[in-house]
């Protein structure tokens, strides 16, 4: 039998009744086939072939605490033995909002969604309904989630359209779009009917790009002095590159936090947190925040668990994710300094990204210039030899990633590199 007969039998079958096979279009290009897990247990996932993967992609970023964290777990399942859903309130809810503004430097009140991409629509809900102007605008090579009101200029697709077909032409209306770290793009993009300006502090979707230094400074003082709110989206940089996200890190606080992926480990729970005045239009009704299952209880008791994990453990937790993304990092450039792998990486605390480019990537410009199909052999090489990374290139470390883990991926980057010598476009060397 192949290595992948089982995950290809259950993806044939899957496209017979679900289209394209997948649930999201990012699982959609993992070659050779999208796998189909059975069980993931800390830093590692099993497939159905029984294949055992470290795991790198960590289910997109959210198993911040590695597969099936026994907290998060041990949590879950005593609010099972209570109930899933009641229409009311629950007990978790008021604590994990009391936690999150104790540790997120913009949060003094909460509102509670599923996903990123609806904690987005609801901040931007939110700032307009604050400021009562219509304007948003976003940057070349962020990301905000696929509803069409955001979804246009998006990472690694040209121009400033639609990310996707199908999109309301007329969704982006009052979407206004400009470049990153570019201080006068941004001065040109406002006008009165900006509401706010909406950013990824670190641009991890777009390549893990760092703002420049006073960037972000500045960002905060004109969007200040012209009544427009900054939101910060740190679905991804929320919990992983400090516990009070990039905003602790980087020492810059917005108006509007989004916050997603690893404050549920895994289970449906994101937030909208900022200052009292701007989410009093929620407080006071002015703003109905609706979604039944907004704050359910068990991804609550998930959300619970894991942030007062992340807090307990702090002191060890974030120096460990940036010492094991910075031994990733360094595995990819003796790969590509020693052979020629036409591979490189972009990375910031507890995350990375890896592409193939003509030189380094830190702009959405250069990041235009990329060559996927070199990543995507490397990816499923990596995956040939039991390393789960994602086939966009979005690395992520988790706690549970040992040194023993560690030491095995980066000889195996080094592995490929040999084995791919003379065999990839060479479009990056």
């Amino acid at each position: 039998m192949g290595r992948y007969d089982k995950s290809q039998a259950y993806h044939d079958r899957a496209r017979r009744t679900l289209a394209r096979g997948v649930s999201s279009a990012m699982k959609a290009t993992q070659a050779p086939v999208p796998l189909c897990a059975s069980h993931g247990r800390g830093s590692r996932v099993w497939d159905i072939d029984g294949n055992e993967y470290l795991d790198f992609a960590l289910s997109f970023g959210p198993m911040l605490l590695g597969q099936s964290p026994a907290v998060v777990l041990e949590a879950v399942r005593r609010q099972l033995d209570s109930g899933i859903g009641f229409g009311a309130g629950n007990g978790h809810e008021a604590p994990l909002a009391e936690l999150i503004c104790e540790v997120v430097p913009s949060a003094e009140l909460v509102i509670f969604s599923n996903t990123g991409t609806e904690a987005v629509q609801a901040a931007v809900r939110v700032a307009r309904a604050a400021t009562g102007r219509t304007r948003i605008v976003k940057f070349r090579g962020h990301y905000h989630g696929w509803l069409d009101s955001v979804h246009v200029s998006i990472p690694g697709v040209p121009g400033d359209g639609a990310g996707t077909g199908g999109q309301d032409p007329m969704a982006a209306l009052y979407t206004t779009t400009c470049d990153w770290n570019d201080v006068g793009s941004l001065t040109a993009a406002l006008a009165d009917d900006v509401a706010a300006v909406v950013m990824e502090p670190i641009n991890v979707n777009g390549g893990c790009f760092a703002p420049e230094p006073g960037y972000l400074e500045e960002v905060r003082r004109i969007t200040r002095e012209a009544g427009i709110l900054l939101i910060f989206d740190e679905v991804i940089t929320g919990f992983r590159v400090a516990l009070g996200g990039a905003q602790e890190l980087l020492g810059v606080t917005p108006d509007l936090t989004v916050l997603g992926k690893s404050i549920g480990s895994g289970f449906p729970l994101s937030a909208v947190c900022g200052s009292r005045d701007v989410l009093s239009v929620v407080a006071s009704g002015v703003v109905n925040h609706m979604g039944n299952f907004n704050g359910n209880p068990l991804a609550a008791a998930a959300g619970l668990a894991t942030v007062r994990h992340l807090r307990e453990h702090r002191s060890a937790v974030y120096p460990r994710l940036d010492a094991s993304m910075r031994a990733v990092a360094g595995a990819f450039e003796r790969a590509r300094t020693e052979h020629g792998l036409p591979v490189r990486f972009n990375h910031t605390v507890g995350a990375g990204f890896g592409f193939s480019s003509p030189g380094p990537v830190r702009t959405h410009e250069d990041r235009l210039r990329s060559v996927p199909e070199d990543y995507g052999v490397f990816a499923a090489r990596m995956l040939a030899r039991g390393v789960l990374v994602p086939a966009r290139g979005l690395w992520y470390v988790s706690t549970e990633h040992t040194d023993d883990d560690l030491a095995r991926c980066t000889a195996t980057i080094v592995a490929v590199a040999e084995e791919l010598v003379g065999q990839m476009s060479g479009a990056s060397r």
